[in-house]
């Protein structure tokens, strides 16, 4: 091969690369759209305020009949949760946990058949405990809580009325309601008879709610 031929042939591979190093490098390909972003979900409905009652200032108490003669007594250690809705000025949620063993009469002896096993049996049964996830609301401004009363391992449908009043440091909830003990099987061996001890008990409850 000439020397010409040599010069020329390198002079066109010279020329090849200068070419291609010149060319403007391939623009990378347009990122995929992003999917439209999901709607904005509805604002949250406000959320319930909760409001206890802190275990002060408030009474649970019960009377029944017993050898003709009427009694009262009080369970004495109690919490009470609401959760209220300030916007629409209703009840949510109510729960009323109580311990059994804190009935008083007055009376040692009275007392103390009410814990035996025969009656609240509260070693077996330390608590009884009243919920509620659904309220009516009467003509007169009162609640009627549609819920559930377990006592002494029995669990049962009730009806608590209430009235749930604004106080100085929260709400006001008071009410009274009657049950049948035996319902419960608060009352066996010769507590099943209704001779010398009624059947009906009535619940009467005051309790001040502060909000938490």
């Amino acid at each position: 091969m000439t020397n010409y031929l040599r010069m020329l042939i390198g002079a066109t591979a010279l020329c090849a690369v200068a070419c291609s190093a010149g060319e403007s490098p391939a623009k990378p390909a347009a990122p995929a759209a992003k999917p439209a972003s999901p709607p904005a979900a509805a604002a949250a409905a406000p959320a319930a305020a909760r409001y206890s009652s802190h275990g002060s200032g408030g009474t649970l108490r019960f009377s029944f009949i017993q050898a003709d003669a009427a009694n009262t007594g009080d369970f004495t250690k109690f919490s009470t949760e609401l959760d209220w809705n300030d916007r629409t000025q209703a009840p949510v949620k109510l729960d009323v946990t109580v311990q059994v063993a804190s009935a008083q009469t007055q009376d040692k002896d009275r007392d103390d058949a009410l814990r035996s096993a025969d009656l609240l049996n509260v070693e077996k049964f330390p608590t009884a405990r009243y919920s509620a996830t659904s309220f009516t609301k009467g003509a007169g401004g009162e609640f009627v809580a549609n819920g559930k009363l377990t006592l002494r391992g029995v669990t049962r449908d009730l009806k608590l009325p209430l009235r749930i009043q604004a106080a100085a440091n929260g709400l006001a909830l008071s009410g009274e309601v009657s049950i049948r003990r035996l319902d419960y099987g608060v009352g066996q061996g010769d507590y099943k008879s209704t001779e010398w001890v009624g059947d009906e008990v009535k619940l009467q409850y005051k309790v001040p709610l502060a909000k938490n």
